[in-house]
């Protein structure tokens, strides 16, 4: 079973015609800077699962005030998550939160786990997603883990999970709104690569999120509209999630 992503070229390129459920997705910053980008797509992709499959969310990070990782309520409704869905779990350490996760996909009823290692990310290698992976299968829950590049698994490291996506921020276009002498901020934008999916088609796309029809699509330049010209408006950045 897989849950489409909202836009048909991203689609096209995962072999079930969108994203798997019951597996493993890994999403990794393309950049030292891009980890809220990484944070924001990931949310994404946990609110198109939530949107069909019911049950909770498990979402759980380890403590560390002021990091990335910290969910924020009002930013993620905002996002088009419901947070009265979500079960936050602050833990200790990344072997903590590879545990929950575990706990969390042999759990009936749970529609997704989210686990971030934005520090440590030296626990996750392929014993360890291969435990997931397992997990997954046998209960048909999914998880999609956060991480950052480096330590015994990097970007191009090999793992148990079905897909490994790659992010980095992009500017968003500025919205004008009459009345308003400033523009407010568009919709988030990232660039987003897969690097790896089993029967798949690598590729990478410029992409927005919508957090009303809760869908992705191609932002302006690859969608064949005329690009906002840079110097005509001070780009804003499509970084500044709450639930970061």
């Amino acid at each position: 079973m897989a849950v489409p992503l909202g836009e048909p070229r991203l689609d096209a390129a995962l072999p079930e015609g969108g994203l798997e459920l019951g597996v493993v997705h890994e999403i990794v910053p393309a950049g030292p800077g891009d980890m809220a980008a990484t944070l924001g797509f990931g949310l994404g992709l946990l609110a198109r699962i939530a949107a069909a499959r019911p049950g909770p969310v498990l979402w759980a990070t380890t403590r560390d005030p002021g990091r990335h990782g910290t969910a924020y309520p009002p930013g993620l409704a905002a996002a088009g998550f419901d947070p009265g869905r979500l079960i936050h779990l602050a833990v200790g350490t990344a072997q903590d939160v590879l545990w929950a996760l575990e706990e969390g996909l042999a759990t009936p009823g749970f529609a997704a786990v989210l686990g971030i290692l934005a520090r440590d990310g030296r626990r996750y290698d392929f014993t360890a997603s291969r435990r997931l992976s397992l997990r997954a299968a046998a209960g048909g829950g999914t998880a999609i883990v956060l991480r950052a590049v480096g330590g015994a698994t990097d970007a191009a490291g090999t793992t148990a999970a079905a897909t490994r996506w790659a992010v980095a921020a992009r500017p968003s276009v500025p919205v004008r709104h009459p009345g308003h002498a400033m523009p407010g901020l568009g919709p988030p934008r990232w660039h987003v690569e897969l690097l790896r999916c089993k029967r798949g088609r690598p590729h990478d796309w410029l992409v927005e999120w919508d957090h009303e029809t809760l869908r992705f699509h191609l932002a302006a330049p690859l969608a064949d509209r005329a690009p906002v010209p840079q110097t005509a408006v001070r780009p804003q950045a499509a970084t500044g999630w709450r639930a970061a």
